[in-house]
């Protein structure tokens, strides 16, 4: 007996009579459509029975869609994000600048009116070049000797005194500050009236022969004294901000403050010495000050 042969076709209607069946039904149900109300309504129960499976249907294109909404917007936020902080960097960076202008400016127009009304000869500067190193104790200004500047001169700033000119070259001088420990600066108590000598002692100050017979407190303003050729009269030089007298000394032990602001000032007052007379800055003024101080 032979066996029946292998068929992977199913045999039924063609495709050509089935477009010719579906059409026929399609223009029957639009024909009872049109005319009797129990297909409609059977249209109605049949779609709200099929509504689940459409919404089933719709969720996967809505989250997908939703899903591209979210990335969009957080990639939109992100570049936002970077943008506000791009900035938010660009005006700090602008305010800090404004900031350091404005206290250029206002310490230049201090030093501006403290030039007119009390010290007309002196010469406004402006600091060019500091030391690498921040506790330096010189720095170089943008006016020499073809601006009249002297080996000598005093610099302040508008709080107090600076230093000395050191060096002048035609365009430039180098100041040292007076916390140098070459430094002597006669000095007096404003105060009391109390004269002394102030040294600079590698970055600060210090006022070492002031006599345990005179007075001396806390909060103390010394000021030049004006005994020399170099630092007129009256410029404030440091605060007192310890003072002990007793136990055997003969002299105060005081701690003091410099009243300018020596590594933070951006202009200068330049002031002329006493007509006619020389200042040396060197040791041998320090050696002659030194012996002042033991006969006082």
């Amino acid at each position: 007996m032979a066996e029946p042969s292998l068929n992977f076709v199913h045999n039924g209607l063609r495709s050509t009579s089935k477009l010719v069946v579906l059409s026929l039904v399609a223009v029957a149900l639009l024909l009872l459509d049109n005319r009797y109300d129990v297909v409609k309504i059977s249209r109605n129960y049949i779609g709200t029975a099929l509504y689940p499976l459409q919404w089933l249907a719709l969720q996967p294109v809505n989250a997908v869609s939703n899903g591209m909404v979210f990335i969009e917007s957080q990639q939109h936020l992100s570049n936002e994000n970077k943008m506000l902080k791009t900035q938010n960097a660009q005006l700090k960076l602008q305010i800090s600048q404004m900031e350091v202008q404005l206290k250029s400016v206002v310490s230049l127009d201090h030093l501006t009116q403290l030039q007119k009304a009390a010290l007309p000869q002196a010469q406004v500067a402006q600091i060019i070049s500091n030391d690498s190193n921040p506790l330096a104790d010189r720095f170089v200004i943008d006016k020499g000797s073809h601006h009249q500047i002297r080996q000598g001169d005093a610099v302040s700033d508008e709080h107090g005194l600076v230093g000395q000119i050191t060096s002048v070259q035609p365009l430039s001088s180098e100041v040292t500050l007076i916390t140098s420990s070459n430094t002597v600066i006669p000095a007096m108590v404003m105060r009391t009236g109390v004269r002394t000598l102030v040294y600079g002692r590698s970055g600060s100050l210090d006022l070492r022969y002031f006599p345990a017979n005179a007075s001396l407190l806390r909060n103390d303003l010394l000021v030049t004294s004006g005994m020399d050729s170099i630092y007129p009269a009256g410029i404030p030089i440091a605060i007192v901000k310890q003072a002990q007298s007793g136990n055997g000394s003969p002299y105060y032990r005081a701690q003091v403050e410099p009243i300018a602001q020596l590594h933070n000032s951006n202009f200068v007052l330049v002031i002329p010495q006493k007509h006619g007379q020389t200042a040396h800055y060197s040791a041998d003024v320090a050696v002659t000050n030194r012996s002042s101080a033991n006969h006082e």
